[in-house]
């Protein structure tokens, strides 16, 4: 079966059309884009749904080594079995230095455990920061440092550039932005860590930003 899609070539100037128009045909660019947003940074639509949230942690140390069974930060999803998929839409730490003299490159790992392979945790309490100002009335729950299946970590960067020394405090964000890589369905389990050779306590905290979308998903 051949499907055609006809579509009206936008040119110099986006057409100013009534919402109800439910036959008007589709606006895409000369490239065969389909423009569904128009003018708009990229997350803006999907933002706009008002189901994308933020976590940070509380201080603690990075690990000294390649996780394996326990990770720096978890989000679980505990929506029921038809509920909401957690897409991540970035994940890291911030480190802050003060009067280190270790070497101090830092590396972040990222883990999609598999449905079922944990159970659901305590919830760390933490503030789910929404990007558009409301409050958060969802079923995500997060745990710092807990025990984990290791279902293979995958490393992420870039890294900021090490340094031998540092005088008085330095802050560094390291972040990964994977733009929905990691989709957390419900009974999931999405783990980050951080690693150095030399970990200070209370040196680093771990962020997760995700959306809460309704999916279909190939299980």
């Amino acid at each position: 079966m051949l499907l055609k899609i006809a579509g009206r070539v936008r040119g110099m100037f986006a057409g100013d059309y009534p919402e109800n128009r439910e036959d008007e045909q589709l606006i895409i660019n000369t490239r065969g884009d389909l423009a569904v947003a128009q003018s708009l940074p990229a997350l803006t639509e999907l933002v706009r749904l008002g189901d994308s949230w933020g976590i940070i942690s509380a201080a603690t140390a990075a690990l000294t080594a390649v996780p394996t069974t326990t990770a720096g930060h978890s989000l679980y999803n505990n929506e029921p079995s038809n509920g909401k998929v957690y897409a991540i839409d970035s994940f890291g730490c911030v480190e802050i230095v003060t009067d280190a003299t270790q070497q101090n490159s830092l590396a972040l790992f990222a883990m999609n455990g598999t449905i079922g392979s944990v159970a659901a945790p305590t919830d760390a309490g933490l503030t789910r920061s929404s990007m558009v100002g409301k409050s958060y009335g969802g079923r995500a729950r997060t745990v710092a440092g807990g025990t984990v299946v290791d279902n293979g970590w995958q490393p992420h960067g870039p890294s900021a550039p090490g340094a031998t020394a540092f005088a008085g405090a330095v802050w560094r964000v390291h972040e990964a932005n994977v733009n929905g890589l990691y989709l957390v369905q419900p009974g999931g389990q999405f783990s980050i860590a951080a690693a150095k050779s030399v970990a200070t306590a209370s040196q680093i905290r771990y962020f997760i930003r995700w959306h809460e979308v309704q999916l279909k998903y190939k299980t």
